[in-house]
């Protein structure tokens, strides 16, 4: 289901934003607030205040399952097996999002397309086999967002005997990182320290 912000929901109702924003001050009007206190409106809330009946969209359990590299597939595989096991031991009825790339990886198409959903009203929850499968760092902020907008984030919390290497092989990717800017800056002062004496000697100095 579509968020709306306040300009463009008192657009959709056709009356002002301060008409708006009693509304919502006086409950008549459904509405939350994001991290910034921004009020925003889901549209259900907006056509149920309208008198609008649809049919409701049943949300569903998105269950993600991730891993740093291919050669961790079966770890994949077998993380799948027991978030699935445990969604339907809970009787959820669920849709699965997984993906190979690094928790460091900020343009992961699976965790983008998770989002998304949350944002179309589509999620009751999302279940995670650990923390840092949403994200190895900043898995605060995503949490927050998902609370904003309802949807819980149930953790099981079972550690798979490869998830220490796992975690090793991402704190490796990001020492290299750092080490190849380090050292390329470095690199540069010093050609740069190389010509500026070069030019000196030139001159006669």
């Amino acid at each position: 289901m579509k968020i709306y912000k306040i300009t463009e929901a008192s657009e959709y109702l056709g009356v002002s934003i301060n008409t708006l924003k009693t509304l919502a001050n006086n409950e008549k009007i459904k509405s939350f607030k994001t991290t910034g206190e921004h009020r925003r409106f889901r549209q259900e809330d907006l056509d149920a205040y309208m008198g609008v009946e649809k049919e409701k969209q049943e949300k569903l359990t998105v269950i993600y399952a991730r891993c740093s590299t291919a050669k961790q597939k079966e770890n994949l595989e077998r993380q799948k097996d027991r978030l699935r096991k445990h969604a339907e031991d809970k009787g959820y009825k669920y849709m699965m999002i997984d993906e190979i790339a690094s928790g460091i990886n900020e343009k992961r198409n699976g965790i983008h397309k998770l989002i998304k959903m949350c944002f179309e009203g589509k999620v009751e929850r999302i279940l995670i086999e650990y923390k840092d499968r949403l994200a190895r760092f900043g898995y605060e902020y995503l949490d927050a967002i998902f609370s904003n907008l309802e949807i819980q984030v149930e953790v099981m919390e079972v550690k798979d005997k490869k998830y220490e290497e796992e975690l090793a092989e991402d704190i490796m990717k990001i020492l290299t990182c750092y080490s190849a800017r380090y050292y390329g800056a470095r690199g540069g002062r010093k050609k740069k320290n190389k010509a500026e004496n070069e030019s000196i000697e030139s001159n006669g100095i």
